[in-house]
């Protein structure tokens, strides 16, 4: 019992982490996305947009954001195996943002797929590599109903920040 008691624990630690890098990545919070990642950790989000550090992938992405309005990130199935201080993980998610563009509101739908490499560390879970698999996306023009204009918040502001206040969820919020 103890030991299925450990391996659910284990379980739930990434699969917060999981949930952790996407609220970093929709809140453009640079040092929670630092955080799910060991230094060593490599990031393969495809040849056209990022390979390299796993830290460097958040700079990127937490710098196309401010181009974006309202990202979200929803994980859904999560599939994890463990292997002692190692694991491997498969995430589906889907990720929606908008843009403008031409004077155009343009949303960008994405099917993907995470699939991921964790170490424990000093008795840290942290993500040592990971590959995206997009499995399809869409673009298309959108009209918002008139109340919703100007209801994107940003990041810093985002009122989380409030009720969620461990040190790990952003360097400097209270």
């Amino acid at each position: 019992m103890e030991k299925i008691l450990a391996e659910l624990a284990d379980k739930q630690a990434i699969t917060e982490l999981i949930y952790t890098y996407c609220r970093a990545i929709d809140r453009r919070d640079v040092p929670l996305g630092h955080s799910i990642w060991h230094d060593d950790g490599y990031a393969d989000y495809g040849e056209q947009f990022y390979q390299g550090s796993g830290q460097g992938v958040i700079d990127r992405i937490c710098g196309c954001h401010p181009y974006l309005v309202n990202p979200s990130h929803q994980v859904g199935n999560i599939l994890i195996e463990l292997d002692g201080d190692k694991a491997g993980s498969e995430a589906y998610v889907m990720v929606s943002v908008q843009m403008e563009r031409d004077g155009k509101i343009l949303q960008m739908d994405t099917c993907a797929r995470y699939l991921d490499v964790w170490e424990r560390r000093q008795g840290r879970w942290g993500l040592v590599r990971r590959m995206v698999s997009n499995d399809m996306y869409t673009i298309h023009e959108v009209r918002h109903h008139a109340d919703f204009e100007g209801c994107s918040i940003p990041p810093a502001d985002d009122p989380s920040y409030q009720v969620l206040t461990r040190r790990k969820w952003g360097a400097g919020r209270s």
